[in-house]
């Protein structure tokens, strides 16, 4: 049976009301041109509408490609995400309850599909426990349209776990790079597998459909069972790209490189080095918490420059991680990011965060916006500014080191290091340690019962978490703690008897 159809035949398997699952990490494996068909057919017809769509990281290019190409008010009726990228007009639908929002972790998302496939009703975890996640704040829920409860608490052994249901999926929408006339799916050019296998079992266990998008059909007899990663079993339609440049690319700043793809290594690629600065502050005081050999994750922002303070400081073998699934090599940034190159391995996105919920990374260096006096974190959401929290949730309950990185303040801040001293140029006007924060993305309390060692580092001080809060146990040469940690904060927090200074060589050029 030959599965290539045309892309109006494909968009005819999708029934108004129907749950789709979509797979992406930014714009890798992310089948854009179907996304856009659908957004096209329903301006032109009114249907497919009332649509579900699950989706784990962010898909698109963070501007205007990718999901945000079929948000429209009657097209999606509930939308399950772990991370908004940035999609303005389903940001516009969810702060006018024109759709259902609701924002879980990644890894979460990730794992109901898995649980899908085996026709398992419920994701059990602990991932989300006192975070927004949690029904006993928010149950994941971004907005009042969203009234359906999908995470319930349970206890298992006078232990607190948190249920997620499981959907029934229609249709899922996937992408790969060749298909042959059965609808075996390679990805040989791919940067990652990310969630591709997983939304086929899933949707095929439910008894739905799978749609993949590709660049390649050749013959089933020119294809290696090896490079195989979606058998033809789990796939109903293979609708080839029209213009793969435009909408089939690598990712949104790279149509194609075989070194992205994991064919080559290269050694033109190294850790960029970073300007002396606040950024470059924070990550020397945050890689005196690593050891060489250690497995890493790192957020976006500050923490990436973690890997450069690293290499000069001669820390060069570290394994650094993606929540794509990729294990080893450089991860990329800006327009490639989710990608890296020389990576060792690509597992699954849900067998990549089975590794991060099991522990298996020795430290996280990640970010912060908002931290409130008990020393809970935002990351996800700030009034109508609604991201989301990609895989921070998974990551910060599950790692046993964790560092958070962040300036004092921001929008504004500048700093100058002279005379052996810290010294602030101008203050940001945004306070990040506030009374109250937007939501709980980081629960402090959880962390404890984790068991967890966190500090949080900043250009001028770092706190550690203990038993009963945050507690300030470093400061810059030069910094007043009167005027300058606490003169910019909402709350005070305890004084260490063993005050001690941040080492001055971190501040030299």
């Amino acid at each position: 049976m030959n599965k290539n159809v045309k892309l109006d035949e494909a968009i005819n398997l999708i029934k108004d009301g129907d749950t789709v699952a979509l797979s992406g990490f930014m714009l890798a494996t992310a089948a854009r041109e179907i996304m856009v068909g659908i957004g096209e057919r329903f301006k032109n017809t009114g249907s497919p509408r009332g649509l579900t769509v699950y989706q784990g990281a962010g898909i698109g290019n963070n501007r205007d490609q990718g999901v945000c190409e079929m948000s429209f008010p009657g097209l999606i009726k509930r939308y399950v995400t772990a991370h908004f990228a940035n999609n303005q007009p389903m940001i516009k639908m969810a702060l006018n309850n024109e759709v259902e929002a609701y924002n879980f972790p990644q890894g979460v998302i990730s794992h109901l599909y898995r649980q899908a496939a085996g026709k398992k009703p419920f994701e059990i975890t602990r991932i989300g426990l006192n975070t927004y996640c949690d029904p006993r704040l928010k149950g994941g829920k971004v907005n009042e349209a969203a009234k359906e409860d999908l995470v319930e608490l349970i206890h298992i052994d006078d232990v607190e776990y948190l249920k997620y249901k499981v959907p029934k999926y229609d249709i899922g929408i996937i992408r790969g790079t060749t298909a042959d006339e059965h609808g075996n799916i390679t990805m040989e050019d791919e940067s990652s597998i990310i969630d591709s296998l997983d939304i086929a079992m899933a949707v095929k266990a439910s008894g739905g459909k799978v749609i993949v998008q590709v660049k390649n059909i050749v013959s089933s007899a020119s294809i290696n069972r090896k490079d195989v990663v979606i058998p033809g079993v789990f796939v109903d339609a293979v609708v080839i790209s029209e213009e793969p440049e435009i909408y089939h690319r690598q990712t949104p700043g790279t149509f194609y490189s075989p070194v992205i793809a994991g064919k080559y290594n290269s050694n033109e690629f190294s850790i960029s080095g970073v300007i002396f600065d606040e950024r470059k502050i924070i990550a020397r005081r945050a890689i005196e918490e690593l050891k060489s050999g250690s497995v890493v994750n790192l957020g976006i922002g500050i923490p990436e420059a973690v890997s450069s303070a690293a290499v000069e400081a001669g820390i060069s073998d570290i394994v650094l991680t993606v929540e794509s699934g990729l294990i080893g090599g450089i991860p990329l940034g800006g327009s490639n990011f989710g990608s890296a190159v020389n990576a060792w391995a690509s597992l699954p996105m849900a067998s990549q965060f089975d590794f991060y919920n099991s522990g298996g990374l020795d430290k996280s260096f990640l970010g912060f916006a908002q931290i409130d006096s008990n020393g809970n974190i935002n990351v996800s959401r700030f009034g109508d500014r609604i991201g989301g929290c990609g895989g921070f949730i998974d990551i910060t309950q599950s790692t046993k080191n964790i560092v958070f990185c962040g300036t004092m303040t921001s929008n504004g801040l500048k700093t100058k290091f002279e005379n052996g001293k810290l010294v602030i140029l101008s203050e940001g006007k945004t306070k990040k340690f506030k009374n109250s924060i937007d939501e709980v993305t980081f629960s402090a309390h959880q962390s404890r019962i984790n068991g967890q060692n966190v500090i949080l580092v900043t250009e001028r001080c770092v706190f550690k978490y203990d038993d009963e809060g945050l507690i300030l146990t470093e400061v810059a040469p030069g910094i007043d703690i009167e005027s300058e940690i606490f003169g910019v904060m909402d709350f005070r927090t305890r004084i260490s008897e063993n005050l001690k200074l941040m080492d001055r060589k971190i501040f030299d050029k």
